[in-house]
């Protein structure tokens, strides 16, 4: 047993290395829209995010179930050590990810000027919708290889490959689109350049995966022998169990994705102006990229929670169940509250910091009360990832389904009604009240189906008391380095940095993160024996 504690992959080193991932995608992606914004003008980013938005869709259909649906059945299979039936596992997932994306791709490609006019009649973003369509076969040939892994609680490839992906989109998205501008293109034609440079740069991730596949093998070394070598379920009753299970996730999933799609086709109908594009293209550019930002932190812990979980489940081991639920909601709490406080009160400076020298101050004014009540959502929508995540491994993967149905529905009715009221403030509000309602049935499900009480609310507390203590620090730091430094973005860097420092301190003084959570991650005891040296911990 204790080579199995000592070597068994955890789920926080999981966590970890994609959230580090994660993070750098997050900031390559704003650093790409920077000057892509310049180039392109707030009709030309129109065009991209309206091209990136059906993607999305098309995506989720496409590959969100199958990755996890796999990674449950191989961590299934580790536990019950049928090594055989891991290999077969992967075979089925990558054949289905294969033919998946060939559709996917093609519907996109095929019908890019059909999808374009859905969106707007005058659109002249076919091109886009074409350049970016090749990445679902991509992306579903190297999430294939991501569930294989993830079902081993391996992140470690996938984490690089995401890397890969996140540079390179951001390196060939502004050389193609600022080769095209130089040159004389169109607007439509620089943005399609710049969305075949993110496509180029997703092939070479794929590369990495298919190699890294290609050339090592997975350890079962920590496993107590003997391993089961011998006995699988054959091919069919693979690819049964594997669509039983991620049919409803992509059901969910998609319901989630259209959250956003529905502001793409909304915003530019109702409003019907000459300037809805340009209003859809900042509001999409500013306000939803940066309060999409912290879900690098989130979307990590759920990778790693949905394997973890489901094998602690299958071994019927109650203490880490235990240990794995509310390791993940206080993890999710920690991180999402002062990621949904700080960005509702420093919005205009934050967004001014990002994109202080690509719009115009008066663009940075009207988008910053719209990124104010986005910040909700962000706590929201991690409440959602986690609580879905935990259904899954549960078995109960129809509960999203309903939960994101309903919230959709919601969306789009409170679109419609909101936007043609207030115009584009109606976009966030309903994402917002669409994300709670989700969250709520989801918390419903989550109470009656897991081992888990109304006790796990204490994971919530502290991290909100001690954020909402932060705050006037926040504030004070901000006017006072205001009257320092000429430069807000110094300003706001410095204050954001000060509340970070001080709101890490007061967990540890508050004991919101104990010696068991730090001895969890890689390296704990080195690093519980350092902060205990400073004091900072007992």
């Amino acid at each position: 047993m204790t080579t199995e504690k000592r070597k068994e992959p955890r789920m926080i080193t999981g966590v970890l290395l994609l959230t580090i991932a994660g993070i750098a995608e997050k900031i390559l992606g704003v650093i790409l829209k920077i000057p892509l914004s310049g180039y392109l003008t707030d009709e030309g980013m129109g065009y991209f995010n309206s091209a990136y938005s059906i993607f999305s869709t098309f995506y989720t259909v496409s590959i969100t179930g199958l990755p996890i649906a796999t990674s449950i059945m191989i961590s299934r299979s580790r536990t019950n050590k049928r090594t055989l039936e891991i290999g077969n596992i992967f075979r089925v997932s990558l054949f289905t990810f294969i033919f998946i994306g060939l559709i996917g791709s093609s519907v996109m490609f095929f019908g890019a000027e059909f999808i374009a006019n859905l969106i707007d009649k005058n659109n002249n973003s076919p091109y886009c919708i074409q350049a970016i369509a090749p990445i679902l076969l991509i992306i579903c040939i190297s999430s294939s290889i991501r569930g294989f892994y993830q079902g081993h609680q391996n992140m470690l490839p996938s984490a690089v490959s995401e890397l890969i992906d996140a540079i390179g989109k951001t390196v060939l998205g502004i050389c193609f689109g600022g080769y095209a501008i130089k040159h004389g293109y169109s607007i439509e034609i620089a943005a399609a350049a710049s969305i075949a440079g993110i496509t180029i740069a997703h092939l070479f991730g794929m590369g990495f995966l298919i190699i890294t596949k290609c050339i090592s093998k997975p350890d079962y070394s920590y496993l107590e022998e003997p391993l089961d070598k011998t006995n699988t379920d054959s091919y069919s009753s693979i690819f049964k169990k594997m669509m039983s299970i991620a049919i409803p996730i992509t059901l969910s999933s998609l319901a989630l994705g259209l959250t956003s799609t529905i502001d793409t086709f909304t915003i530019n109908n109702i409003i019907n102006n000459e300037n809805a594009m340009a209003v859809y293209g900042a509001y999409t550019t500013m306000a939803v990229t940066l309060y999409r930002l912290p879900q690098a932190f989130i979307t990590p812990i759920s990778s790693s929670l949905t394997p973890t979980l489901s094998s602690a489940i299958a071994s019927r081991n109650k203490d880490k169940i235990k240990i794995t639920l509310y390791s993940s909601f206080k993890i999710t709490a920690i991180i999402s509250i002062p990621c949904a406080v700080g960005m509702g009160v420093l919005a205009r400076p934050i967004i001014s910091f990002v994109y202080g020298g690509s719009y115009d101050p008066e663009t940075i004014r009207n988008n910053a009360p719209l990124l104010s009540i986005l910040s909700i959502a962000i706590f929201l929508m991690a409440m959602l990832t986690i609580t879905s995540s935990i259904l899954q491994s549960y078995g109960k993967q129809s509960c999203p389904v309903l939960s994101m149905s309903v919230g959709t529905v919601v969306k789009l009715l409170l679109n419609i009604i909101l936007i043609s009221r207030f115009g584009i403030y109606g976009a966030p509000i309903s994402t917002v009240v669409s994300f709670f309602v989700m969250s709520l049935i989801n918390f419903i499900f989550v109470f009656k189906y897991a081992d888990i009480d109304v006790s796990i609310f204490k994971a919530f507390l502290s991290p909100l008391i001690t954020i909402m203590a932060c705050i006037p620090i926040t504030v004070a730091s901000f006017f006072l380095f205001s009257n320092i430094f000429t430069s807000e973005r110094a300003t706001t860097l410095l204050s954001i940095l000060i509340t970070a420092v001080i709101y890490v301190f007061a967990l540890f003084l508050t004991k919101t993160i104990t010696k068991d959570e730090i001895m969890m991650l890689p390296k704990g005891k080195k690093i519980y024996e350092k902060l205990l040296n400073m004091k900072i911990i007992k």
